[in-house]
């Protein structure tokens, strides 16, 4: 494989990750706007179903945002690998 083609094969990996990291970042909104939701719902309720559902909903949310910034660091490190091949 030449290096225009590893350059290529990695614009298109680049291109994906970019792709996923944009469905990734809308699906956070949509769940940070249901959350915000759910917690005004259920604002003032000790039912335990309910507070179990808002921390799970927090750390799901959480974990969305930290694959968010994973993806991000590595988008940059290919970029970099990338620039300098």
């Amino acid at each position: 494989m030449s290096v225009d083609e590893v350059k290529a094969q990695l614009g298109r990996g680049l291109e994906s990750a970019r792709s996923g990291m944009n469905t990734l970042q809308q699906a956070a909104a949509t769940a940070g706007e249901a959350l915000e939701l759910a917690t005004y719902t259920c604002q003032g309720s000790n039912h335990e179903l309910a507070t179990d559902a808002l921390t799970e909903a927090r750390s799901a949310l959480r974990e969305i945002k930290l694959a968010i910034a994973r993806l991000d660091a590595g988008i940059e490190l290919v970029e970099t690998y990338r620039a300098s091949l």
